[in-house]
């Protein structure tokens, strides 16, 4: 399966008359991409609004991140690319938007079931060091501010959050695919039969990503695996240029791993740029995590059968999402892989750790011997202190104590967008004195 990335590098963003790109410079027509996304049936107005990298500018209340891409052949009229009609993933040619990044904020009053602990949810500084942190201070932003229709129930909302990110993202995308690439990237691998030849000598390993927590209510309607809600999968192999191109995002409810993450993986690129040299990479396995315990072997079962004998692994990476059910499930399947022969190494934020832990560095909440290689991605519990701004971007809620959102402020890493990322996608490192 062969898959080109036709990179169009964008330098800035302004509206337009006309959507298109001349000179690194994204043009959008705010009304033509408004009137879009207010075909939905679930929104009524759509704000749209910019953030540039510097701008003293705080966005609130983003529910996801989006790079925008279009699929070359693509039918027209299917915006969504693998969330529409279904549409060929991982191979081709696809348009990717590189430096640009569409930014969605859920435009609803505060709610009961949110999983930021901040009283205006996750947040992206555009400048100061809350915009050093997170790779979406660099980026240049187009945040979407879809407002729920009356009537309108919160998971219908939170689906059509996604579906205009989406939407949105082909709709810029489709701007960059008459131009001349900035950069071409390849990603190849032939079928399984085949992807051991001249490798015989290489340990073959596998992936093995948590795509969805079932500890959160999924969100029907909500595109997930291949444009469809993967509430009630069991573990299935895909190609790794699928991950690559669309066939998984991430759910609303998540944490700390966002969509644009998932399109430019760092441990599927990792995996790529070592195949042939010191490893063969096999390929893929997506499960979701249970939230009750008998399912917890269930799903290690059916994963590491596939990793040992339907790919052949002698070794796998395993990530998972969200928090401690999710830690577990995942602990669950790197065991069972260790007892069938393929060791294995967990990269993981550590969601269960307290505030009066941090100091004592990071913890698990599994204790299992064989489970013995596990890279630390920190804790999102740690506190930075954020400068004022002078614009706000979201609604913010009327907080009865603390200083106002534009004033300085003093929040969690996890509240900011993009700083801990479930994938290893961070510019923090973690050093213990």
């Amino acid at each position: 399966m062969r898959l080109e990335l036709h990179i169009v590098k964008i330098q800035d963003i302004q509206f337009g008359d006309k959507t298109k790109i001349n000179d690194g410079v994204l043009y959008i027509n705010r009304g033509e991409l408004r009137e879009l996304l207010e075909r939905d049936r679930r929104i009524g107005k759509v704000d749209i609004e910019l953030a540039h990298p510097g701008e003293k500018c705080r966005i609130l209340q983003v529910g996801d991140v989006i790079e925008p891409r279009f699929k070359f052949g693509s039918d027209p009229d299917n915006l969504l690319g693998p969330a529409g009609k279904h549409a060929v993933t991982g191979e081709g040619k696809t348009c990717v938007l590189k430096g640009a990044a569409l930014v969605i904020s859920d435009y609803r009053k505060r709610r009961k079931e949110t999983i930021s602990a901040e009283p205006h949810g996750s947040m992206i500084d555009m400048s100061g060091p809350g915009s050093e942190v997170s790779p979406f201070g660099k980026t240049q932003n187009i945040v979407l501010l879809p407002q729920p229709k009356d009537g309108v129930g919160t998971l219908d909302y939170q689906a059509a959050l996604k579906i205009a990110g989406l939407k949105a993202g082909a709709y810029l995308g489709k701007a960059g695919k008459e131009k001349q690439p900035d950069e071409s990237k390849i990603y190849d691998l032939p079928p399984l039969t085949d992807i051991t030849r001249g490798m015989e000598g290489l340990p073959k390993v596998t992936y093995i990503a948590q795509v969805l927590s079932l500890q959160f209510e999924p969100v029907p309607g909500e595109p997930i695996l291949f444009g469809q809600q993967a509430g009630g999968i069991v573990p299935t192999i895909l190609h790794p240029n699928q991950i690559l191109d669309g066939a998984v995002t991430s759910p609303f409810l998540s944490l700390n791993a966002q969509t644009y993450h998932i399109q430019n993986h760092p441990i599927v690129k990792a995996l790529y740029d070592r195949h042939g040299k010191d490893l063969c990479f096999t390929g893929v396995i997506v499960t979701i995590a249970p939230s009750n315990i008998s399912d917890f072997d269930r799903m290690a079962n059916i994963t590491a059968s596939l990793a040992k004998w339907v790919l052949g692994a002698d070794g796998a990476i395993l990530t998972k999402t969200a928090g401690g059910a999710p830690e577990l499930a995942m602990a669950r399947a790197a065991h069972r892989c260790e007892q069938l022969g393929i060791r294995t190494a967990i990269a993981m934020l550590h969601m269960g750790a307290d505030v009066k832990d941090v100091k004592f560095g990071a913890t698990t909440i599994f204790s299992i011997p064989e489970v013995d290689a596990i890279i630390s991605m920190g804790t999102p519990v740690t506190e930075i202190k954020l400068p004022p701004v002078h614009k706000i971007i979201g609604r913010p809620d009327v907080v009865p104590e603390g200083p106002p959102i534009d004033r300085e402020i003093v929040v969690s890493l996890g509240a900011i967008k993009g700083a801990l990322c479930q994938m290893g996608s961070s510019k923090l490192t973690a050093v213990r004195y």
